[in-house]
This record gives structure tokens, sequence and C-alpha cells, in this order.
């Protein structure tokens, strides 16, 4: 540093000779001129693209079906200007006030997330049923407290949560990743300035190393979690870091960018804005995301950026700085806030993922997009300006030192305001049990009552007299008795039962099956009326407390064995008896899964090995491709899972795979055509394929209604029919293709009447909308394990060369007398 002059400058009076070594240093070091202070009106016009973006996808208007990438966008442009103004301030003062830069990001961000905050908690107490209170009060806590985004991408893998509406405050991911880096990235770069301690190249150096080093292993980072775990990487802050650590960049070069040639700056902005355009209208749900296709919207942003220092009206400027585009980029953070609180609102008020339809009207988002207009600007006009301008008044009253430490004051008290708000939340909600406890708790409830509950309660003529013959196609369950079924095709007996003849009547019915004059024909008798079921509007004394019953579910072991949904893994589900001789399997998606509860069970007492390999809203297709909502991970996943999944099944070696799946808003001839492919190839390994029909899937969630009509139970059932109409897409038409094919239908125990009760024996059937609680699971393992035996015996026969083991039923080469006496 010889040569250099250390009189100080008018500014630089008051520092020390030693401060003002570090000063210069610092200056050399960064080699960056000071952050300009004016307005530049390109970021702000790239601001309102981002929320534009954002809110078109949420509302459901797929114009720009890369919508969600404007999250992207707002990161690359936090990433520059917290990057600037910390090189600018160790520019202008050789040291970073680590303090000062967090009470500045306190009073930008926090009073206006509070208030939003405090907003969703009252949409939720006016539009969100009483089960999801506590639910949301945690997911309050986690946003107020800024690490919401790992508690979404736990949730995002539970495949329990499918079916469950999204959260209010599911938006505050991308502000907790960003809060996450300003707590670190501040302290990253006064250490390197510590280190450097004035010595110009090692803090030029370090900071440019320090950004390559973690934007290059954030993009490794992302690019891995996303091929494996793309649900969790979507949310999390390593998968994140580049697309910030890519506006730090930017930041770092702001020396060179102003001397860029005028026409080649205005051609990379250009490229930058149409790359930023190119990601909006060709990234879709379908694509992998973050990982590489990510880069596409971040380093467009970060082009658009470094065009403004130079390329002027020549630039996207032109574009940018358009009124609507300025006035909408003011209020973009406002916007952001209060737009999903009301999204989520319609989405409950349209019932979406309870019954109704499984993303939300694109009329109902776009109405309540318009309305959080509203109150975003009211809270830009009269919190977020007012406490910013607040600030800077503070700073000329009483100085820095003492407005910082009353603006972390404040972020503190907003952090703590809003956690306060999520508890409230939360003590209001009806008292729930740990899922954990509830799960490990209910397999044993039905053991544990001392009278019978759920469908043990029921008449043994409704469940398996006059209906019994019905629980299977193509194979008569021994002794079973004939029934007509009317139109069914699931309920009915196909050609070659195991007597040998057509399927059309039981060795019990006493009716000829040879043509002839003589026979005369028996008059029909008159149809008895259908008998309903008596549903007391009083509830009683249930065997799993109201509240509890959505977390009535399966336990999978080993934990997390069961995929969720976006997920490509494989996992593999164990029960009943881990060195049974029998090995049955279960494959489908959670509606083949939910019948663990009861195959564990019957799997110990019988000596069965039960193995599960299951996904989310993924069926047990060979083949299929379909749209499953509008999540930005799309659902190829359950494409690229049907082939390994299968492998994996093989692996266990099972002698029969019962096969189930729910609706999906797919052809039903294109779904059964993907099923008969799958039962064709278990057939061609020598494995016995049996469906269990899907159960009735009711308009609603089952527990919800019960608690808003605690009085009116009567209020809460369903038509049948119309229930089985919503249930198990395709299977109709799959026994339609394959006749021979055994399908289990226990649905007379789910539901016997024409209308369907939402309590039976004291126990709630339905823990949401289409999955049967564990509980009522459990009931029905008796009646399961005598549906199921007779195929585990079948599986074993040995058979003729040449014969598969559906073939030769369907052939008559083998008998009902071998099937029962195998069975004792």
């Amino acid at each position: 540093m010889s040569g250099v002059s250390l009189d100080p400058t008018p500014q630089e009076a008051l520092v020390s000779r030693a401060r003002l070594r570090a000063l210069r240093a610092a200056r050399h070091a960064l080699q960056v001129p000071p952050v300009p202070r004016d307005f530049r009106s390109d970021i702000e016009g790239m601001r309102a693209i981002a929320v534009i973006g954002v809110l078109l996808w949420h509302a459901g208007v797929m114009v720009l079906p890369g919508g969600f990438v404007g999250v992207d966008v707002f990161f690359v442009l936090s990433g520059f200007l917290m990057t600037a103004l910390l090189l600018e301030e160790s520019r202008a003062r050789g040291r970073i006030d680590i303090p000062r830069f967090y009470a500045r990001r306190a009073r930008r961000l926090l009073p206006a997330a509070l208030t939003a905050l405090a907003g969703t908690v009252v949409l939720t107490l006016l539009f969100m049923p009483r089960t999801r209170w506590g639910e949301i009060g945690l997911d309050i806590v986690s946003a107020a407290t800024y690490w919401v985004n790992w508690r979404m991408s736990a949730k995002a893998v539970d495949y329990l949560d499918v079916s469950r509406a999204p959260s209010p405050v599911q938006h505050y991911w991308s502000l907790a990743v960003e809060e996450q880096f300003y707590v670190l990235w501040p302290l990253l770069l006064l250490g390197l300035l510590v280190l450097a301690r004035g010595r110009a190249g090692i803090f030029r150096v370090g900071s440019w190393s320090l950004t390559i080093v973690l934007l290059l292993a954030s993009i490794w980072i992302s690019i891995w979690w996303t091929g494996t775990y793309a649900a969790q990487a979507y949310f999390v802050t390593p998968a994140r870091v580049f697309e910030l650590m890519l506006g730090a960049v930017v930041a770092l070069g702001a020396r060179g960018w102003p001397s860029i040639p005028r026409l080649l700056s205005a051609i990379l902005g250009w490229l930058g804005l149409a790359m930023i355009v190119a990601a909006l209208l060709v990234i879709d749900k379908h694509t992998p995301f973050p990982g590489t296709a990510a880069l596409l919207p971040t380093v467009g942003t970060a082009l658009v950026i470094i065009a403004g220092y130079r390329a002027g009206s020549w630039g996207p400027d032109v574009v940018l700085r358009l009124g609507l585009l300025q006035w909408v980029g003011r209020i973009s953070y406002s916007l952001y806030l209060w737009h999903w609180p009301f999204v989520a609102a319609a989405a409950s008020l349209a019932s979406v993922g309870r019954g109704g339809p499984e993303t939300l009207p694109v009329h109902w988002g776009v109405l309540a997009v318009l309305i959080s207009v509203i109150p975003a600007w009211l809270s830009f006009r009269y919190v977020e300006e007012p406490v910013r301008a607040r600030g800077r008044l503070l700073q000329r009253q009483v100085g820095p030192g003492v407005t910082t430490r009353r603006t972390l004051r404040l972020g503190v008290n907003c952090t703590l305001a809003g956690g306060l708000l999520g508890l409230l939340l939360m003590t209001l909600a009806p008292p729930t049990a740990s899922s954990s406890a509830t799960a490990w708790r209910t397999p044993t409830v039905v053991e544990d009552a001392r009278e019978p509950v759920g469908a043990s309660t029921l008449p043994d003529d409704l469940i398996k007299g006059e209906t019994d013959g019905g629980t299977v196609t193509g194979v008569e369950d021994p002794g079973a008795r004939p029934q007509d079924h009317g139109d069914d095709p699931l309920a009915t007996t196909g050609p070659g039962g195991p007597d040998g003849t057509d399927g059309t009547a039981g060795p019990d019915s006493g009716q000829s099956t040879a043509p002839g004059p003589t026979a005369a024909p028996e008059p029909e008798p008159e149809p008895e009326p259908e008998p309903e079921p008596d549903i007391p509007d009083q509830l009683g004394q249930l065997a799993v407390p109201l509240e509890q019953v959505a977390e009535d579910r399966p336990v999978s072991q080993p934990e997390r064995c069961f995929v969720g949904l976006n997920e490509t893994r494989v996992g593999v589900c164990r029960a009943g008896d881990p060195d049974g001789e029998v090995t049955i399997g279960l494959f489908g998606d959670s509606h083949a899964g939910m019948w663990i509860t009861a195959l564990d069970e019957i799997g110990r007492d019988r000596g069965w090995r039960i193995v599960l390999v299951g996904r989310s809203s993924c069926p047990p297709t060979a083949g299929l491709a379909f749209d499953r909502g509008r999540g930005p991970q799309g659902y190829q996943q359950c494409v690229e899972y049907q082939a390994p999944s299968f492998r994996a099944l093989l692996n266990e070696q099972p002698d029969l795979v019962l096969l189930s799946s729910a609706f999906y808003d797919a052809p039903a001839q294109d779904v059964a055509t993907a099923l008969s492919r799958r039962v064709d190839m278990l057939r061609a390994e020598g494995i016995l394929p049996v469906v269990i029909r899907d159960v009735p899937r009711a308009p609603f969630d089952v527990p919800e209604c019960l608690l808003d009509h605690p009085d009116r139970a009567s209020e809460c059932a369903f038509d049948r029919e119309a229930a089985l109409a919503r249930a198990g897409t395709g299977q109709l038409e799959l026994a339609a293709m394959r006749p021979g094919l055994p399908l289990l239908d226990l649905n007379d125990a789910v539901c016997p009447y024409s209308t369907c009760a939402p309590v039976v024996g004291g126990v709630v059937v339905w823990r949401d909308n289409n999955h049967l609680s564990a509980t009522y699971i459990r009931s029905l393992a008796d009646l399961l394990e005598e549906k199921v035996s007779p195929w585990v015996a079948l599986a074993a026969l040995p058979l003729p060369a040449g014969q598969d083991l559906v073939g030769g039923v369907e052939l008559g080469l083998i008998g009902s007398d071998r099937l029962v006496d195998d069975r004792r």
C-alpha cells in the first residue's frame, strides 16, 4: 500500500488511520463503483412480470404454464440487490454492519408479512374447515419464523396429504429461502473481510471463489435432488442457493458491466428477457424443477440486470418501464403475500381435494386473485411504505445506531406476533392426537373395544349372504350363493366358474342350465323395496374421537417406504409374518396401501408375508401417462415409477398380488387397458393377480362434515351408486376385458345400503372423502381373510404344463372341490 496517501478526505475526517487503511484496502479489493442509488425501472418491471406469472399460474390460467418460475426471477433479483448493498457497505465503510443489515431487511419485509398472516388467520376462521385449523396454525408459526419451506418439503413427500387442500401460507416458502440466505450470506462476506485484513487480492479472489463454489455446488445439489426427491427439491434452500448466487455474480462484476458496448448490452438484455418469457411459456408442470430447467429464467434475469448498466433505451427497459408494470412491480411484495390466502380460501369453498374438483376452477382462481389486489394495495399503502418511510425519518432524528436497535426490536416483535397468531389458531382448533400416536393406537382399537365395532356389527346376510357371490369375477368363492347384480360386471361371475359352468348360476341355485321345452319358467317374484340404513343424527361414543379420524391412517414399515407424490424412488413396505412361506403382494396407490392394516393382522395369523409396493396417486398400470393437478412437478414421475416398481415387486417373489387403485381424471378405457397390461405381465410371471374393487368415494370430506353437523350426522350420508361411479377408474372396463380375472368386492360391508352411512358400528368409515379409516379397515379383517384365502390356496396349486394360473381357471382345469380341499 506504499505510495497511497493517508490524508483523509472530508467524508473520512472522523475515521481513524487504522480504519482508513482498512477502508481503502476494501475499496481496492472490491474494485467496484458505488452501487447506484437511483431507481432502476428495469428491476421494478421484472418484479411485475414475475408476480404476474405467479398469480396467473396460481389462479389456474394456463396462458403461462411456467408461471411459477416468477419465484426464480425474484430469487435472482434478491441475490443481486442484497449482495450489491453488502458490497457497497464494505466499500464505503470498510466493514459490514450485520445488525444494521438485518434491521433493514426486517423493516422492509416483516411488518407487511405479519399483516398478511393476520389476514390469513381471519380467512382461515371464516372459510377453512375446523379440522384444518391446527395444521394451518402450525404452518403460520413456521412461516412467521421462516422455516416453512422445510415444513412444506416434508409434507410434499407425505402421500397421506394428497387429498388435503393447500395451506394458505404455502407461498411463504420462497420468503423463508430468502431469509435463510440473508442470515448466512452477510456472515460469509464479513468473514472474508476479516480474513483478508486489508489485503486486496485475498478478498477479491476469496469473494469470487466463494460465490462460484456456492453457485456450482448448489446447481449440482439441485440437479441431484430434483432427480431423486423432486417434491423436496422444489422447496429446500440448498437447491435454490444458485439462483441467489447468480444475482451475487452480477453484483460482484458491477465494475465491468458499464464497459460493455451499448449495442451488445442491449442484445444481452433482450436475450435475457426472451429467456424469461420462454421459461414462462415452455416450462410446465411436467418439467423436473428446479434442476437445470431453472437456469433458463435465472440466467435470463441476470442478463437483463447486466444490460441495465449500459443499454438504456436500447434495451428491454423500454418495455419494463411501462406504467402498469411499474405499478404492479411497486406493490409486488404485498401482492405476493396476499394473493395465495385468497386462492386457498377459494379452494376450500370449492372443496378442492375434499370431494370437489382436483384443482381450483379457473373462474374461482381469477376472482380470488382480483379480490386480493385490494388488501395488497392497502397493505402497501398503509403498512409497507409508512414503515419504510418511518425508518428513514428515525435515522435522521436519532441516528443509525438507535434506529438499528429499534428496528431489530420491531422485527423480533413481528416474528413473535406471527407465531402467536399461529398458536392462537392451533388453540382454537379441535384437539387432535399426533399422527404417530394415532396410527399406532388404532390398529388395536377393534380388539380393545368391549363390543363389536365397525363392519363387525353388520348383519351377516348383508355382507356375506346375498352379496357373497359378487365378490369375485371369473371364479366363484367357495360356498358362495348367486345373486342378480344387475348390470354391474364387477359384481357378477364371469364365464368359466370353478364348477365348469358358464358362471351364470351356482350349484345351490336350483336353476337348470339345460334348455328344453319342458322347462316351465318360474314367475319372477315382486322386487322387495331395498332397505334403507338407520342413520342416527347423534354420533354417540366413537371408537376413534371424531377430531382424530383424519389421522386414523395405516402404518407402513419401514418409515417412508410408501412413496410420496412426485417422487420416482421405489419403496417396499413389509407387514404380516416376516418368515411366512406365502408372500402376498399389494401393488397400487394409497387405495391399495390402505388394506395393509387388515392384511398385517391376517398375515401374522395365517403365516403370510405381506409386501406393499405403492406410491401416492399412481395406479398399478403399465404404460399409462396422465396429468394430475397443476403441481410444478407435473406427473411424469408416475410414468417413470411404473417399470422399476414392478421389478421391485417381482424381486419379492409374491405368490399372489392384490391390485387396487382410486379414481383418476383419465379415460376409463385407457386406464383399463393399462391395468390389463399389468395383469398380463403378472400372469406371464406365473403370479395370480387379484383386484380389490375400490371403495365408494364420498362427495365431501366425511370427518369434516360430521364436525360441521355434530347433531345431524344424517346430513353426511350420500348415495352409493353415485359414490361408486367416482371410484376405481377403469375397473368396470377391466372386468369386461378380462372376464376371468378375480375381483374382490367388499363394498357391501362398507356401504351395505343404497345410501352410505358416515358411521358404522361406532367407527367413522372414511378418514377423508376417499380413504377408509384404518380402524374400519381393521374391522373388515375377517371378511377380507375369507375373500382372499381361496385365492391364496389357488395360487399354491400346481398347474398343467404350459397353463397359466388364471387361464387354468377360465378353462375349468381347476375345480372348486379341489380348492375347498386345499383350504382345509
